[in-house]
């Protein structure tokens, strides 16, 4: 269902709402690699004077690790996260459309410490870490006698293919193309982030989507008017525009790359994202992780069998620890959607042979659950 109403530019909220102290800490990272029982975070950021600069992740070990071991394992297993390290020396760094490029013009500085409060310079990449420490890149100016500031507050990354268009099980529209909608309400809910598909022909746009997914699911409705968002309801969902919060819309082709575009008229190619986020914007919120809209008149709901996956990445065998029952469907996709392994569940603990793998990140089904795995 659609109605029409005046609506404000949320890139316009954006640059006036007031920034509010944020304090980032061990359990807001949102992306861990690697597997332990120690835990580290990385901290990178490029001072780019973008709206954010910052990022982190999280590694987990077992007993010795160094920067440079936590960076590789990172790299490894984000699609949109690359390293080049030269003699040991760090000198570029790539997440989504930053680039810090040694020399041209800064240059890249590692630190360590207990959190981001008492970080200071250390030897370099072979920085051993230990459990619960911090790593630190920081793309700075030289300044002779000077000291770089070191890395600033981050945000948590996403694992970027926590859910991808092969999850989704409400679809709308027709064509050869197809994107998925997300629509979080970051309403503390448990549950509040869904996903829709739209099949197309060519390109289409946010707002398409939008009134497709609405003229198709009795459940959703929205607001739009002079082509600007208001409101969405969802079942018991509701995000009003100034009430008290706004809907800011977002762009991606993972979610590890969620971008702000222009609004609802932001065009939509093949396998893009499409996302509206109801947000103070102090700061701005991504939409997160979310679960597939079902169309029935329930919250959709996903309640997931713990998966452990491990080692991380893999090069040999991977060992599948999965409270699912015995004899459980196990399939592994590259990322065309390609299948390259099926199998059945042995028990709690199912060990898989990936040496004949290519080099690169791969989707583990074990029945419904679904994780990023990494080879090399």
């Amino acid at each position: 269902m659609k109605k029409t109403v005046r609506a404000f530019s949320a890139l316009a909220l954006l640059a006036t709402a007031p920034m509010q102290a944020q304090t980032f800490d061990l359990s807001q990272v949102e992306f861990w690699v690697g597997t332990g029982s120690d835990s580290s975070v990385l901290v990178v950021d490029f001072h780019d004077g973008s709206f954010n600069t910052s990022y982190a992740w999280g590694y987990l070990y077992d007993g010795a690790a160094t920067g440079e071991d936590m960076l590789n394992a990172i790299v490894a297993a984000d699609a949109n996260f690359t390293i080049n390290i030269g003699s040991g020396f760090l000198s570029d760094i790539t997440y989504n459309d930053h680039a810090g490029i040694g020399g041209s013009p800064d240059w890249w500085s590692t630190w360590s410490g207990t959190g981001l409060d008492d970080m200071a310079m250390n030897m370099g990449l072979g920085e051993e870490l230990s459990n619960g420490s911090w790593f630190g890149c920081s793309y700075e100016p030289y300044i002779p006698g000077g000291e770089p500031t070191g890395p600033t507050e981050p945000i948590a990354t996403f694992e970027p293919f926590r859910f991808m268009a092969a999850d989704v099980t409400f679809w709308t529209g027709s064509g050869a193309n197809e994107a998925v909608l997300i629509v979080d309400f970051q309403d503390g809910s448990g549950t509040s982030s869904y996903a829709w598909g739209y099949r197309f022909d060519g390109t289409t746009t946010g707002e398409d989507m939008l009134n497709a997914v609405a003229d198709a699911d009795p459940n959703f409705a929205i607001t739009v008017g002079s082509g600007l968002l208001g409101d969405i309801t969802y079942n018991s969902h509701a995000g009003i525009g100034s009430n008290p919060n706004w809907w800011g819309t977002w762009s991606g082709t993972n979610l590890g790359n969620w971008y702000m575009n222009m609004g609802i008229g932001t065009s939509v190619a093949d396998g893009d994202l499409f996302g509206c986020s109801y947000t103070d914007f102090a700061p701005a919120l991504r939409p997160y992780y979310p679960v597939p809209a079902s169309g029935s008149t329930s919250i959709a709901e996903q309640t997931a069998a713990s998966l452990l996956v491990y080692p991380q990445p893999a090069s040999d065998v991977i060992s599948i620890r999965s409270e699912a029952a015995n004899n459980v469907p196990v399939r592994i996709m590259d990322l065309t959607g390609k299948l390259v392994h099926t199998g059945r569940t042995n028990g709690l603990l199912t060990t898989l042979d990936v040496s004949n793998f290519a080099s690169g990140m791969y989707v583990l089904q074990v029945g419904e659950v679904k994780r990023t795995i990494a080879v090399q």
